[in-house]
């Protein structure tokens, strides 16, 4: 039977907070690849769509233009299956679905919902063009709707993604392993040292200088287009680089960037999300970062207590145990330290913000438009906070969009939207 599947969020998207002001949870990876493009090799040859809040729907479609967003089409003869955004690992969800006879909830062994199933039959006087909402509202009506458990788990938090940072890479790579053996590869300069070159792949139009370490007996290693990596770089397995990013001087393991950041000195066990500006020396460890970030030179943050003991972050306002001795940072979207910032283990740093100093910033959270250290923020002045954005986009001849501004100012005032949710 067709398949169609929307990949959609749910109200747990705030526990990604300031991570998901400008993108939904399925946007985010741990891997190569953001997590909606992972139910294609589970569900291969289904047509996908994703459901996001009405706030991020325009940007995400920008993100991903190969998937209509906030709108299902389905053929009339198709199944139409909802799956979480926050899925973690598929588990038997696939084996489970091809067996589901009538429509059905598939959930967590906690009982979450991961996906939910509607059958043709079902969906016979409904629009076969329309928003998911109105798809779950059909859901709700069936009383009848079992509910199966299935083995897929999902993410609750956004330290789970850095955790599975290796694991994701390793299986993203495994999976496009077939279409590199299909494509050239970068040639290869005199001084440039490949340990395991059967586990690296490095886009054709990419440039590695001499003097590279690219090393991949832990795990395998991905370079995009256009990337540049200069000399005196080390780069560890798994690690991926997306396209038109330049590595500078340093060492980079287990992590993985999204397209056009720059990034030197050392960046451990992290995920960098686009257009992120770590040019200089430097510690980054165990950390997720949002885009347009810029992190000044020397600035280090702690992802390890002296104590070993477990770490806590502040979550909506409340701090959860890790259950992890190593966590670092989460830095929102358009926030940057100055030189010599030092970041607090765990730190949770909002959307916008300006920290410089040159010394400790030891709280566990800073609020989005904090300007300013520890024991001294200001409120950042919205007007210049939105010039500077669209100043530091410019740079990167990219426009700050409507969108873009209009969550940037509903943030000033404490509100975030969440409207287009899905709760089954």
């Amino acid at each position: 039977m067709p398949l169609s599947v929307c990949i959609y969020e749910d109200d747990t998207v705030a526990n990604f907070y300031p991570l998901t002001y400008f993108r939904p949870v399925a946007a985010m990876r741990a891997g190569i690849l953001p997590l909606c493009m992972r139910a294609r090799r589970h569900f291969p040859g289904a047509a996908i769509s994703l459901g996001t809040r009405a706030s991020v729907a325009r940007l995400t479609g920008m993100a991903f233009p190969d998937f209509p967003v906030n709108l299902v089409k389905r053929g009339e003869e198709d199944d139409l299956l909802f799956i979480n955004g926050r899925t973690r690992a598929f588990g038997d969800l696939a084996e489970q679905v091809s067996g589901a006879l009538t429509s059905t909830k598939f959930t967590t062994t906690d009982g979450e919902t991961v996906a939910v199933l509607l059958r043709p039959s079902e969906l016979s006087k409904r629009l076969t063009i329309a928003e998911p909402a109105l798809f779950a509202e059909r859901f709700t009506e069936l009383e009848d709707a079992s509910a199966i458990p299935v083995t897929t788990t999902l993410y609750r938090y956004p330290w789970e993604l850095v955790d599975d940072i290796d694991s994701e890479i390793a299986s993203d790579f495994e999976y496009l392993r077939a279409s590199f053996t299909q494509r050239e590869q970068a040639t290869i300069r005199d001084g440039v040292h490949l340990i395991n070159d059967r586990d690296i792949f490095i886009e054709e139009s990419a440039d590695i200088l001499p003097g590279t370490v690219i090393d991949a007996r832990s795990g395998p290693v991905y370079i995009g287009a256009n990337v540049t990596v200069d000399s005196q770089v080390a780069i560890y397995g798994p690690s991926a680089i997306s396209a038109n990013c330049r590595i500078l001087a340093g060492k980079i393991s287990g992590s993985s960037f999204g397209h056009t950041c720059r990034v030197g000195g050392e960046v451990e066990a992290s995920v960098f999300q686009s257009y992120v500006n770590k040019y200089h020396e430097g510690f980054i460890g165990h950390s997720y970062v949002g885009s347009w970030v810029n992190f000044g030179a020397m600035t280090t943050n702690s992802d390890l207590k002296n104590n070993y003991s477990t770490i806590r972050v502040t979550v909506n306002g409340e701090a959860v145990d890790t259950e992890s001795i190593k966590v670092g940072s989460f830095v929102g979207d358009h926030s940057k330290t100055g030189i010599g910032t030092l970041l607090n283990t765990g730190i949770v740093i909002g959307a916008v913000c300006n920290l410089f100093g040159g010394g400790l910033i030891s709280d566990k959270s800073v609020a989005d438009f904090s300007w300013g250290q520890t024991g001294s923020y200001v409120s950042y002045d919205l007007e210049r906070a939105v010039d500077t954005v669209r100043r530091t986009m410019a740079r990167r001849d990219v426009e700050l969009t409507e969108d873009e501004e209009r969550i940037l100012r509903a943030l000033a005032e404490s509100r975030v939207e969440d409207s287009g949710v899905l709760r089954f």
